[in-house]
């Protein structure tokens, strides 16, 4: 098993490869990069599952550096005409690939990487993985319904064979790679504001 920095150093340079964004701590930097990130791609509104304390965390941290509201899923689903940022929680990253795992285990939402304009992944440094099988090994005790694999953002070239990017889902794929103990950090966040 390789260390655990060779792990993050190979998904970093395979996600961004995919065409995803990372983004690292300090966690008031990253924060502060992903509001200019955010803003710069017309992202008003920001949602995240219920249940998600880390995406709650930082999706809250990000107000000050908005302007961005709080709405959910359900909104955005029915047809919010805002420029939408969906966050959540990874379960795993597969640095082989660049590939983020999301599941729909313990019946979270899989709807930020879905429907938003912008997917923002939380993975903590831990839940880098080498491969595939390493990330699916968790879930053989009790598999969740539904895995996404996110490798960056949403591409077709179904459409006039012309390489299309967001027309199946987000436009733009962001992990944000923190350690696990900055994860616990999240709900109580107060970021200072820097433009």
């Amino acid at each position: 098993m390789a260390p655990e920095g060779d792990l993050v150093a190979l998904f970093a340079k395979t996600f961004t490869a995919a065409g995803g964004v990372l983004l690292r701590g300090p966690l008031e930097k990253a924060l502060s990069d992903l509001g200019e990130m955010l803003r710069a791609e017309g992202v008003t509104a920001l949602f995240f599952p219920e249940d998600d304390a880390a995406a709650r965390g930082i999706a809250e941290g990000l107000i000050p550096f908005g302007p961005f509201n709080l709405t959910t899923g359900a909104e955005v689903r029915g047809g919010s005409a805002a420029v939408t940022a969906g966050f959540r929680a990874a379960e795993a990253a597969i640095a082989e690939t660049g590939t983020i795992v999301e599941t729909s285990a313990g019946e979270r939402s899989l709807l930020p990487g879905l429907i938003a304009d912008v997917h923002v992944s939380i993975v903590p440094v831990g839940s880098v993985v080498a491969r595939m099988e390493e990330a699916l090994a968790a879930f053989t005790a009790d598999p969740p319904r539904n895995i996404s694999f996110l490798s960056g953002p949403s591409k077709t070239g179904d459409i006039e064979q012309t390489m299309t990017v967001g027309a199946h889902g987000p436009k733009k794929a962001i992990a944000l790679l923190l350690a696990q103990d900055t994860l616990s950090l999240t709900p109580r966040l107060e970021p200072r504001v820097s433009r």
